[in-house]
């Protein structure tokens, strides 16, 4: 992502990736072959946004709203034709594209959109340029319809707002071409339009399922209806992998069943292979042997193909359906279908059926997750069905154009193209402050499901990340386990058991070593970062090996040192202060009395704000202001800006509370004053952890951090202290 990419509003990188996307490769771009990047860049994007708008209002397909787009010279104020499927209605789209969010649509923009349409009523085509000739018999087949509808589309990257001026224009076309059975109306698609309309493209397409009982079957209305009987295996499995046929067959949904339950089917598991060899061995008896299924939907239709009345023959339709549990059975039902399709359609499957119509919120989910207990399940097959896991994945497709995957049985993307859910939980665990969570996963991955207070998966997803958050974090945990392997292969006894079992433990200190703030740097810098991590990856590893025997000597079981939370907590303060200093393994003389001192006190290191109030460093009264980061200041910087108190505040030499904040009066900690500056200013998108002293700058005198920096190499070169800072 360049430079200027990243300085557009977030919606707006969304919407410019997606049009590249789509018509990057439809557009025709030969006029600008000789320009500038940036301009053809900036006219594609233009032309994207006209061909998006067709896409909107027309249901066209991507290629036929290329077609369409005929901006160039000679356009005459239209930039994309676009027709209805009846071939009754015209769309004249005038598009506007802007790097940030502003384009707007003036009065000279509306009276070359109604010069073109003139020319166009008046069949004066010949002026026209050439993309437009190609489609003069469609225009002119609908215009000389009496009763013709023609649309003026502005399209706008921008707010959508026009002067009244502007609007008495395009109204005054409307009724000097309107009449006599033809109309003539215009509208506006503004950013939020286009923002929308990605985001809906992401989301599956509803799948409407027809299901035959014919044998006995009931149901109840209230407090919301159910249908719960039997259908015909071989029903199943073309709800899966139908081929679509002239007698009405549709074709199966494969995978997307599954779309709201906690899991993709598993493949050819034991217990699967078992449920296929069943239902070819026995199809009469398989109801008996097996649950059933449970199927979710938005509504249901039903027919009755002869009296109407409670287990007679009936189809139902299920509209926007889901097989919320029973995955495993499908998908085998589809197996044994392959096989023989005969024995199949003599088996039967008790089906739920549950329609969401008039339930409350949450109640869907809350099925979903009561009724998987079939199959073993994993706590992170539940997740699937938390709206944040989604979410983050349309994130992931609209502002990186990579794929993550949340839902066990999904195949794991290549590299390059994204990651999964347990990586990039795992990720997030080793970047989290708190170091027990890198020693617990260490353990096993499955306490990056625990939810709750104190869950590991609460504390990481809480509050939704971005994808650029989640990316960056793997993208650092990848280089640290890849320089990881490497250096193991070197290695042998007891610094080899170390790189084993603390492997997660050096990612932590590793991204501890990077700081949080340093996630939302530019592309550029950001990739200089990650240059920086193998050599990072070498210190850390160095220091961990040596600091493991100095604080619970070389007789301490390895294993069992990197198990311990306390033990690894006491590990990474140690570390890190070690490293801070810059005393590592060529001056052990200074490493072993500052961990000898660690051993003997056992005490946590004092922390940024204390050591600050201890020395007495700032003088009470001293204002200071809030240097937020790149990524807090487009989120909440208008919020700030709104009251100039907001980023102000002051200083009290006091342990807990050494800020009191202008805009309330309020005393607070670094970090406590920063998270009341976020939910004050309801950045929904907040991080779960915060570093608040690295986000109070005295003027001339930098952070408390920098401060406190300062301070602690004075007090090391005085040899007043052997205490170390936490930053």
């Amino acid at each position: 992502m360049t430079k200027g990419v990243q300085d557009m509003p977030l919606e707006v990188q969304h919407i410019r990736s997606a049009l590249l996307r789509e018509f990057q490769d439809r557009i025709s771009m030969e006029d600008f072959v000789k320009k500038d990047p940036r301009e053809r860049e900036t006219a594609l994007l233009s032309r994207a946004v006209s061909a998006k708008a067709a896409r909107m209002l027309t249901d066209c397909s991507s290629d036929e709203a290329a077609a369409g787009v005929i901006d160039g010279r000679d356009d005459f104020g239209i930039d994309c034709v676009a027709f209805s499927a009846s071939g009754s209605e015209l769309w004249l789209v005038q598009a506007k594209w802007k790097d940030k969010g502003t384009a707007g649509f003036d009065t000279e923009a509306a009276l070359k959109l109604v010069h073109g349409l003139k020319k166009l009523d008046n069949r004066d085509l010949d002026h026209f340029n050439e993309r437009l000739q190609v489609l003069a018999d469609r225009v002119h087949g609908v215009l000389r319809l009496p009763t013709c509808k023609v649309n003026l589309v502005i399209a706008l990257i921008g707010d959508g707002h026009l002067s009244p001026e502007t609007q008495n224009i395009l109204e005054e076309a409307a009724r000097d071409f309107g009449g006599l059975g033809r109309t003539v109306e215009y509208r506006v698609l503004d950013q939020r339009d286009f923002h929308r309309a990605i985001r809906e493209d992401l989301e599956p397409q509803p799948i409407t399922l027809k299901a035959a009982m014919d044998r006995e079957w009931y149901t109840r209305e209230i407090p919301y209806k159910a249908v719960i009987g039997e259908v015909s295996a071989d029903q199943l499995a073309h709800w899966y992998g139908g081929k679509g046929d002239e007698q009405g067959n549709e074709k199966g949904h494969g995978e997307r069943l599954y779309d709201r339950n906690v899991r993709q089917s598993l493949g050819l598991t034991g217990v699967n292979q078992t449920m296929v060899e069943s239902m070819l061995e026995d199809p009469e008896g398989f109801m008996y042997r097996h649950n059933g299924i449970t199927v979710q939907c938005d509504r249901i239709e039903q027919e009755y193909h002869s009296k109407r009345a409670v287990g007679q023959p009936t189809t139902l339709t299920l509209h926007n359906a889901s097989v919320v549990n029973g995955a495993q059975t499908v998908t085998s039902a589809f197996r044994a279908y392959e096989r023989d399709p005969e024995a199949v359609a003599e088996a039967y499957v008790l089906v739920r059926i549950i329609s969401l119509d008039g339930a409350p919120v949450g109640f869907g989910r809350s099925i979903t997750k009561a009724t998987n207990t079939q199959n073993h399940m994993e706590r992170r097959d539940f997740i699937a069905i938390d709206t944040v896991q989604s979410e983050i994945q349309k994130d992931f497709r609209l502002s990186l154009d990579k794929e993550y995957v949340f839902r066990r049985g999904e195949l794991d993307p290549a590299p390059e193209s994204g990651c999964s859910v347990t990586e990039a939980a795992t990720a997030l665990a080793c970047m989290h402050t708190d170091s027990s969570l890198a020693v617990r996963v260490k353990g096993s991955t499955n306490v990056l499901w625990g939810e709750g207070p104190g869950g590991a998966y609460t504390r990481l997803f809480g509050q939704q990340p971005t994808a650029q958050q989640i990316w960056r974090a793997v993208q650092v945990f990848r280089l640290v386990r890849d320089q990881l392997t490497e250096v193991r292969a070197k290695l042998t006894g007891r610094p080899a058991a170390i790189v084993d079992s603390g492997s997660l433990l050096v990612a932590h200190i590793v991204f501890q070593r990077i700081g949080r703030d340093k996630f939302d740097e530019p592309d550029d810098e950001w990739e200089s970062l990650l240059d920086e991590v193998p050599e990072q990856v070498n210190s850390v590893l160095a220091c961990v090996i040596a600091t493991v025997d100095i604080l619970f000597t070389n007789k301490s079981f390895v294993t069992s040192t990197f198990a311990n939370e306390e033990r690894c907590a006491r590990l990474v303060d140690a570390v890190l202060n070690t490293l801070e200093r810059g005393t590592g393994l060529d001056s052990p003389t200074n490493l072993q009395e500052f961990m000898d001192g660690a051993k003997k006190s056992r005490q946590r290191r004092p922390q940024t704000v204390r050591l600050l109030v201890d020395h007495d460093v700032i003088a009470d009264g001293t204002p200071l202001l809030y240097a937020p980061s790149a990524a807090e200041e487009q989120a909440i910087g208008a919020w700030l800006d709104a009251d100039p108190r907001r980023r102000r505040a002051s200083w009290v030499n006091d342990r807990k509370a050494p800020l009191i904040w202008e805009a309330d009066g309020q005393r607070y900690s670094p970090t406590g004053l920063v998270s009341r500056i976020w939910d004050a200013a309801e950045w929904k998108d907040q991080w779960s952890t915060v570093q608040g002293p690295k986000q109070w700058r005295v003027s001339g005198e930098g952070t408390l951090v920098e401060i406190v920096e300062r301070l602690w190499r004075q007090i090391a070169d005085a040899g007043e202290s052997g205490e170390a800072v936490l930053a």
